[in-house]
């Protein structure tokens, strides 16, 4: 069988649907090793993938198209001049007027349900590729149950037509046994007790709400990896939290997996996600999580994270304090989550989506 994957983030994006794509590239192509497997992409870069298996065939435009419109709609002339049987959009799209059987990974709707987190341009053309892409597909996954639910709600698609099938991390979050060097400035940086933070800094990850709290909570030191936008800096600036908050820059899974296993536990105060990779992040390197009690959160997050009630900054304040002091709960809770978040794996991933490869074909 011949599946085509659309790969451009893969190969461009090295955070978000970038990982994800990633992981499902290369554990479905190692778990059906009889089937060929043609990435399409725009262009590649081996600094955030590469990869070279005997069944994976890299496709890109010929020189001289137009990549936008070719990843847009003449894409459809190679996939057909290929063969290909199944064609998998990884990231809440697939080509216009595609001819052949496929399936789209819907990651969420936050851009319908938060209008006011989006530009109108930007909300008018996810919402024209993500409904274009529900209505074509002849199966969509949706990578939690409540993006299955946004799905429903918002374009009106047959329950039965979707898939809720999980992501998993890096696998260098799951294999820590390995010894990581860090050079003398980081290793300073993280040598103090630290609470950490791992996304944007954009409104709806609610990084500024966090900040509210650690100026509350005396000799508390935060560590945020992503990256730093004004008005965030003006607001460290302003609260005096200069020598609490530290922004760091990080493009190594295995650096970022020894930071979160030296940290005291993952702050993760996001409004709302389609799936919040961090917080199985955090738990496969075995340290707390505190999270709101939002509902997709309590899905991810399971029995024994550390809920605060959304919006409500004394309630994010008493987690917070609950993970920065060792305690047989805070212990448990560790061990607990590490046997839950195994049911976020790759194998099961693989497994999952290449039995609905082969049934739909």
């Amino acid at each position: 069988m011949k599946i085509g994957f659309d790969a451009k983030r893969a190969f461009n994006n090295s955070t978000g649907l970038g990982n994800y794509s990633r992981s499902v590239i290369d554990s479905v192509t190692e778990h059906n090793q009889k089937d060929q497997f043609h990435l399409f992409t725009t262009n590649t870069n081996d600094n955030i993938f590469n990869i070279n298996r005997p069944n994976t065939h890299i496709i890109k435009p010929t020189k001289g198209t137009n990549k936008n419109y070719w990843r847009f709609k003449s894409i459809n002339n190679d996939i057909n001049k290929l063969n290909i049987d199944l064609f998998h959009g990884l990231s809440n799209e697939l080509p216009y007027g595609i001819s052949i059987k496929s399936i789209v990974t819907i990651h969420d709707l936050l851009f319908l349900k938060y209008p006011q987190f989006y530009n109108i341009i930007d909300r008018n053309i996810y919402n024209f590729k993500s409904k274009y892409a529900c209505e074509k597909a002849i199966k969509i996954i949706a990578i939690s149950k409540q993006t299955k639910e946004d799905i429903i709600n918002y374009y009106n698609i047959n329950p039965k037509k979707i898939d809720v099938i999980y992501q998993s991390c890096h696998r260098d979050y799951i294999n820590l046994n390995k010894k990581v060097q860090i050079d003398s400035q980081l290793k300073n940086q993280i040598s103090k007790p630290y609470i950490l933070f791992v996304g944007g800094a954009e409104k709806r990850k609610n990084l500024q709400f966090l900040l509210k709290a650690v100026k509350k909570i005396d000799d508390i030191k935060l560590i945020c990896v992503g990256k730093l936008n004004k008005k965030i800096k003006n607001f460290i600036k302003q609260n005096n939290l200069e020598h609490r908050v530290t922004f760091l820059t990080i493009n190594c899974t295995k650096i970022l997996a020894e930071i979160y296993k030296r940290s005291q536990g993952l702050i993760y105060p996001s409004i709302d996600e389609g799936f919040g990779i961090p917080i199985i992040e955090a738990m496969y390197c075995s340290v707390p999580v505190v999270i709101s009690d939002n509902q997709i959160f309590k899905e991810i997050g399971g029995e024994h994270a550390y809920y605060f009630k959304q919006n409500q900054l004394e309630s994010l304040i008493q987690q917070i304090k609950k993970i920065t002091i060792e305690s047989d709960e805070r212990r448990i809770r560790i061990e607990k989550n590490l046997n839950y978040v195994k049911k976020f794996n790759e194998h099961s991933q693989a497994k999952k989506l290449s039995d609905l490869y082969h049934n739909l074909t």
